[in-house]
């Protein structure tokens, strides 16, 4: 396949430019930031379209590097479009590849010219596996050729050997892997895991004495509820009769004590009538009980009451009334005074009946039975109170033992569950490794294909080109992953990274265009971007005959270089010549 034109209607500097192609060499000629590295991912662009990945560093304003994305790089500013055309033959067929590359509005449409039918594409972002065999990185590491140094030679050498890519090194790939299985050793989790096995242990009881902890608690509570029961019923005195009646218990003590106290209240009344008679016998009669004795203390009274009133200033009538009065009231005194001794009774002396006397009994039993209950109720209340507390503080020794038990319980859940987290992540490890350990053992296996695969395609012509393109100083290069390459000269071998940096860039040209020419039977176009840079026209004619002995379909130039085109033009090669 050869490129017949491109047309960049939006796509980094360029606005509506357009650029003819031929097969064979085309010059494209410009100064420095005129464009050339534009055309070249414009190709690449067209051919495979425009990734987003950060795989390219530029400096910025301030002088520092950074990794930005083609796409970011070649995204027109200020414009609403970011799209381009081109125009592709390959086996006598003309094909019109229309991209916009914009994100969110990508579209890639491929006419065949002649039938004018659109061609199916399996991939929309890329014509490899469609029209194109080869994909993108291997085109780039073949046909896409840069300015190139002895460090960058010795490392795209070494990885296109290695694993068939120049942008692809094993040994990088093989330490990041390594890395990553070190950071992903799953020892200390393996040691986490013993740790916490052994913490575990000291709680395999606890659920058991969970379970005997809340039968404890259960019969406690059963326990207080039947004896509460029973000191219930006992204080009522409730007795179950043989046909299911409940009746009252009688109290024997209680009968025995109310008939003892009945028995000594009479004796005691008895001693006191005795006591009373005989202390009668022996006394007599006092001197009240005389009836002039009495009288003569009547009239003294009122004599004296009679002299006090005439000695005060009270009129006659007033006088006379008050000794009437207190006269009155004299007599009055004696006849009742007389009366309650039993003068003016038949003889007989009043005693209480046998009612009244029942009647006191009665209230002394009922005050008794009161006291007693009082007492009973009282000492029942304590006994009740020290076995509410003896239960009381039972019951929270079982629930201080119940919330230490559901905290080691917690603890032992935590660790339970940080143990499966750690085996979980333990596993993933042992996974990742196995991974690891799989491309590790994947990476060397194809690396061993693929190093016999450029052993017998490249390697043995990698000093094809090495002779012209040094001016003859120059011959065999020899490649050795312990050593890494050296190259042939007059003086001996030279380890080819020590060379000049002029001569390691024509020896990294040589063995790219070796391998261009070596590793693909398909043709496609040769792009080389300020790849190199000749100190005389003899040097550039000696390029040219290299790139006609490669036979390549289309060359695309770009270039800086003056003695280019002088070379052309001395050795009448013809070509297409765009200056930018």
């Amino acid at each position: 396949m050869y490129l017949t034109k491109l047309l960049m209607r939006d796509f980094g500097k360029f606005h509506n430019e357009e650029i003819s192609l031929q097969p064979g060499i085309n010059v494209i000629e410009g100064g420095k930031d005129a464009g050339k590295t534009t055309i070249r991912e414009f190709i690449i662009g067209i051919l495979y379209g425009i990734r987003k990945r950060n795989d390219i560093t530029e400096g910025d304003a301030s002088g520092e590097l950074k990794k930005t994305s083609v796409y970011d790089a070649y995204r027109p500013e200020g414009r609403s479009r970011y799209s381009g055309t081109g125009y592709a033959k390959q086996d006598g067929k003309t094909y019109l590849i229309d991209r916009s590359f914009l994100a969110g509005a990508k579209k890639t449409s491929v006419l065949d010219v002649q039938t004018g039918r659109e061609v199916m594409l399996k991939n929309p972002d890329t014509l490899a596996g469609s029209i194109l065999t080869m994909d993108r990185n291997t085109y780039q590491d073949t046909f896409v050729i840069e300015d190139g140094s002895a460090e960058d030679l010795t490392a795209y050498l070494e990885n296109r050997i290695q694993t068939g890519s120049g942008n692809l090194s094993r040994s990088k790939a093989l330490a990041y892997l390594k890395k990553e299985r070190r950071k992903n050793d799953p020892q200390p989790l393996i040691r986490r895991l013993d740790d916490l096995t052994e913490k575990l242990e000291a709680y395999d009881d606890v659920d058991e004495a969970l379970q005997a902890n809340k039968k404890a608690l259960r019969q406690l509570t059963d326990e207080f509820a039947i004896e509460a029961e029973k000191r219930k019923r006992v204080s009522r005195q409730m007795v179950e009769n043989e046909d299911g009646s409940v009746s009252y218990k009688a109290d024997e003590d209680l009968d025995k004590k109310l008939n003892s106290l009945k028995q000594r209240q009479q004796e005691e009344e008895q001693e006191e009538k005795d006591e009373d008679d005989s202390l009668e016998e022996e006394t007599g009669k006092k001197w009240y009980d005389s009836l002039l004795a009495i009288i003569l203390t009547g009239l003294l009274v009122i004599g004296v009451i009679a002299g006090i009133v005439y000695l005060l200033p009270f009129e006659s009538v007033v006088r006379k009334l008050f000794i009437l009065f207190t006269g009155i009231f004299v007599v009055i005194t004696i006849i009742d005074g007389y009366r309650a001794k039993g003068v003016f009774s038949d003889g007989e002396v009043e005693t209480p009946t046998e009612e009244d006397f029942n009647r006191v009994l009665e209230e002394l039993e009922e005050e008794h039975d009161q006291q007693e209950k009082r007492e009973k109720s009282k000492e029942e209340a304590e006994a009740d109170l020290a076995f509410a507390k003896e239960y009381s503080d039972r019951k929270d020794q079982l629930k201080a033992e119940e919330s230490a038990l559901l905290e080691r319980r917690r603890e032992r859940d935590l660790l339970r569950r940080e143990q499966s987290q750690v085996f979980r992540k333990k596993a993933e490890l042992e996974e990742e490794i196995r991974a690891i350990n799989l491309a590790i053992s994947t990476i060397d296996n194809l690396s061993g294909k693929f190093q016999e695969k450029a052993a017998g395609s490249f390697v043995p012509f990698l000093s094809e080109y090495v002779t012209p393109l040094s001016g003859g100083r120059f011959g065999e290069l020899t490649y050795d992953a312990a050593e890494g390459l050296t190259v042939e000269g007059a003086g001996g071998s030279f380890a080819v990274e020590l060379l000049p940096e002029e001569l390691a860039q024509r020896i990294y040209l040589a063995i790219r265009l070796s391998i261009a020419k070596r590793c693909t039977t398909e043709k496609l176009p040769l792009v080389l971007d300020d790849a190199v840079h000749f100190s005389s026209e003899a040097e550039a004619e000696a390029f040219l005959e290299v790139l006609e002995d490669m036979e390549q379909e289309q060359v695309v130039l770009l270039s800086s270089d003056p003695y280019l085109r002088r070379a052309l033009d001395a050795k009448n090669v013809a070509y297409n010549y765009v200056s930018l």
